[in-house]
């Protein structure tokens, strides 16, 4: 049994899919509960970490969908670019985790408020809270939440790239 889901996790692009897609639903989610039932606002950086998440929820769907009807191509391909959005998560992650520890800067900080008038001010405070990207607002064992995003994306990039190569390689080895 657990030899089967083993196989199937790098060799059936829809079981691919729903373990991609559910990852990146938990993580948007995770991340959705820590803004809205923590207070822990996201800042620039942990926005933009999240756009790669909703990007491969976007291709699960449609991989699970077109995959039947299209052909195992069609899905590696998917599957492939599933990998590179966890890649460049991984990447915008880093940079993240670089800002928090001061090893570079960003333009990444509370905005500069200095220009407006005081209606303005009370309109950008009340719009939204301002949260710099050095902050670290949580941390587990000594790593951030982006820390452990690197750590996750980059996993499931490569994870990505070894199932599309193995699925099409299956495939081909089958017929």
């Amino acid at each position: 049994m657990i030899q089967k889901l083993f196989k199937a996790a790098f060799v059936c692009p829809h079981f691919i899919f729903m373990i991609v897609g559910g990852l990146s639903v938990v993580a948007l989610t995770a991340a959705l509960i820590s803004q809205y039932v923590f207070d822990m606002y996201p800042c620039y950086l942990c926005l933009w970490q999240r756009v790669p998440y909703a990007v491969v929820i976007m291709l699960s769907v449609m991989g699970v969908i077109a995959t039947k009807q299209v052909g195992i191509k069609y899905g590696a391909f998917n599957i492939l670019l599933c990998g590179v959005a966890f890649l460049i998560n991984s990447g915008i992650a880093f940079f993240h985790v670089g800002v928090e520890q001061r090893w570079w800067s960003s333009g990444c900080s509370v905005p500069d408020l200095s220009g407006m008038n005081p209606e303005e001010i009370m309109a950008a405070i009340q719009s939204a809270p301002a949260v710099s990207c050095q902050d670290i607002p949580f941390e587990l064992f000594g790593i951030s939440m982006a820390g452990y995003n690197v750590l996750l994306c980059f996993g499931l990039g490569i994870y990505c790239m070894v199932a599309a190569k193995t699925a099409l390689d299956y495939k081909k080895s089958n017929h």
